[in-house]
């Protein structure tokens, strides 16, 4: 049972060495693997607790390392197998099976990469967390991607980068940010429009908000380049 801070690797592109560190630093107590993500796990040599999908991308080598071998810990990996014919994505039948676990956070890798379709789909997935109050993120090297339907703090020590966008995921959003460089009053925020883009915690401030009256919006914290 997938229980307290939970990695999805899904089958996207996964920067190996970014990864490595970045959990290294993170500390994850349960990983699940969507198909071909159990291929980056290879590589970076992680236990795993849980491989979902059809299995037909991954490699051999990969395949073979995770079933039947008792790993670290004790871990033996359970293998969850459907069929190619589907109506959901990998990722989106993993993180709706993890999230029905109820785990304390999720944190997804491999799910932005090269294919924008893929990549708009596993925001959208999003969702299914967040109903749950369940914080989620995809993660790369250069971006942290979550959903936020309240209101909530910032501290810019904990900002994944320099930089924070807010774009509506419903029609529209009621926004107002506090202590940004650049503030929004009660700003209706709607689809079409790239106003929330490339924002920053103001100078001098160590904790800024953002207060949401109504919608659903899409927080990206980015940066230009892996640090």
């Amino acid at each position: 049972m997938a229980v307290g801070k939970t990695l999805i690797i899904a089958g996207g592109e996964v920067d190996i060495s970014f990864a490595e560190e970045f959990i290294r630093k993170q500390g994850f107590d349960t990983v699940v693997c969507a198909d071909s993500g159990l291929d980056a796990a290879y590589k970076l040599g992680l236990p795993v607790q849980y491989a979902m999908g059809d299995f037909d991308s991954v490699s051999k080598e990969a395949a073979q390392h995770y079933k039947g071998a008792v790993q670290e810990n004790g871990i033996q990996t359970e293998f969850v197998e459907y069929p190619p014919e589907k109506d959901a994505t990998d990722s989106q039948i993993v993180l709706d099976w993890v999230t029905e676990k109820l785990p304390s956070e999720i944190y997804i890798l491999g799910a932005t990469g090269k294919r924008l379709d893929h990549f708009l789909a596993n925001v959208n997935i999003l969702m299914k967390p967040l109903s749950y109050g369940i914080p989620a993120y995809l993660i790369d090297s250069c971006n942290k991607i979550y959903l936020a339907d309240h209101s909530y703090a910032i501290q810019k020590k904990e900002l994944f980068g320099t930089y924070i966008s807010f774009l509506p995921l419903t029609e529209k959003a009621v926004v107002s940010l506090k202590g940004f460089r650049y503030e929004l009053d009660r700003k209706e925020m709607t689809i079409g429009s790239s106003l929330g883009v490339s924002n920053e915690i103001g100078a001098g401030e160590d904790t800024a908000l953002v207060l949401l009256e109504e919608g659903i919006l899409i927080a990206v914290e980015s940066r230009d380049k892996r640090m």
